[in-house]
């Protein structure tokens, strides 16, 4: 699909839609645990929707109503030899292979674009000394065929990892039949989507303790059903705060927990720093708006996934923006650091990239031009909104990608007043 774009200036009312990464842990143990489960509101994005899949596969049993997922959980050991297919979804893949490990059945896990070339090096580490095998049955990491069953203990891993490994374990490990302890033994990156991972599973009825990052899980525990509220997204909502930095009447942003872990939630503290306007209008609502926009120094450790807005936001704002600690981007649905880099720099902003960060001198008009979305979905989202400063039309190959997170993105970006007529290419 092609989006091609029109400049304008986008303002009003956005409600944002449920949290990707609440939605994937909430399913998850809402399939582990004995009993139904209500889980809402839900939107049936490309990652959704393979978790979903994955979890039926382990014989849960997950039907969809409208924005509300009805989860009967897994009753006893799921079905032994299985495939387990993750289309393009990292977390699917990541947290479901210790559970897999957990239940002690063989599955094959499969996956489509990049995911077969995403790495899965901390799991044979950890897993292959604890009872389980996972054999590559090709060139790359998928197909892989988990085997064994697995072993309570200590588990080491280093913090710099993507918190997927950490999530998968931390949702395995109370299964297990003996106490495990979880040592992250370096700085841990991307900390609030631990911290997610905990709270849901507390929600849940599982009780883990942290203390000196040292993670401690008892095994035998139960997970129990509950009706889950799923927090509005952060991430997503980042895109729409940052079109509100170029309107005068701003956008109020809806649906967003001022209590929430989520890491994302940042942005509204970036806004500030760049001299954008973030006024509170209630408990679960900000308003964005214009200001006098400056470059700013970023550290991308914990807020990966904002890093291509933000570096958009980087050609509104006069001089330098610099955003570093950003390597872990090399591997996500794209080469985050360079697609962002080299489709901003094809309209024309100052723009350079390394293996670790993103320069950007901005303040200056970027010009129309036909950008690849990189079969990413936040590459397609934020170049959307860089085409609203262009000075003429953008065109946006592969949009579909948003598909992958934010299926409705198109729809609400022209009711906020966009020009985005998305065709077949």
């Amino acid at each position: 699909m092609i989006a091609t774009i029109q400049p304008s200036t986008l303002s009003g009312d956005y409600f944002a839609p449920p949290s990707k990464s609440d939605s994937h842990r909430a399913l998850i143990c809402a399939a582990l645990a004995n009993g139904f489960s209500f889980i809402s509101p839900l939107a049936p994005s490309e990652d959704i929707l393979a978790t979903i899949s994955a979890l039926n596969a382990l014989d849960a049993n997950i039907q969809l109503q409208e924005e509300k997922a009805i989860v009967s959980g897994i009753l006893d050991k799921p079905t032994d030899h299985i495939r387990i297919f993750c289309n393009e979804s990292g977390s699917t893949l990541r947290f479901l292979i210790p559970i897999v490990a957990a239940y002690g059945i063989e599955a094959v896990f499969t996956g489509a674009g990049k995911l077969p070339q995403r790495p899965l090096n901390l799991y044979h580490e950890q897993l292959d000394c604890k009872g389980i095998s996972l054999d590559k049955l090709e060139n790359e990491e998928l197909p892989l065929k988990v085997k064994g069953k697995l072993q309570p203990g200590s588990f080491e891993l280093a913090g710099n990892v993507s918190s997927q490994f950490i999530t998968g374990l931390l949702f395995a490990l109370p299964l297990l039949n003996g106490d495990s302890e979880l040592k992250i033994i370096s700085p841990l990156e991307s900390k609030p989507y631990v911290d997610m991972t905990i709270t849901t599973l507390h929600r849940f009825g599982i009780e883990i303790t942290e203390k000196d990052m040292c993670y401690q899980i008892k095994g035998g525990q139960t997970y129990l059903p509950c009706s889950y509220t799923v927090e509005g997204d952060y991430s997503n909502a980042a895109i729409f705060a940052a079109a509100a930095l170029l309107s005068e009447q701003g956008i109020v942003l809806s649906g967003l927990s001022n209590r929430s872990k989520q890491g994302d939630r940042e942005i509204l503290e970036l806004i500030k720093k760049f001299g954008g306007s973030v006024t509170n209008v209630s408990e679960d609502s900000v308003k964005v708006a214009k200001g006098e926009l400056h470059g700013i120094a970023i550290d991308a450790a914990q807020i990966p996934d904002l890093v291509p807005i933000l570096a958009v936001i980087g050609t509104f704002a006069k001089g330098k923006t610099h955003i570093y600690n950003a390597h872990r981007l090399k591997i996500k649905e794209s080469d985050r650091l360079t697609a962002i880099t080299q489709a901003l720099y094809t309209l024309g902003a100052d723009i350079s990239c390394d293996d670790d960060s993103i320069t950007v001198y901005g303040g200056k008009r970027l010009h129309g031009g036909v950008v690849s979305a990189y079969n990413d979905h936040r590459i397609a989202m934020s170049m959307a909104i860089a085409a609203l400063v262009s000075d003429g039309e953008v065109l946006i190959d592969g949009a579909e990608a948003v598909n992958k997170s934010y299926p409705q993105f198109f729809n609400d970006y022209n009711r906020l007043g966009g020009r985005a007529d998305v065709r077949l290419g």
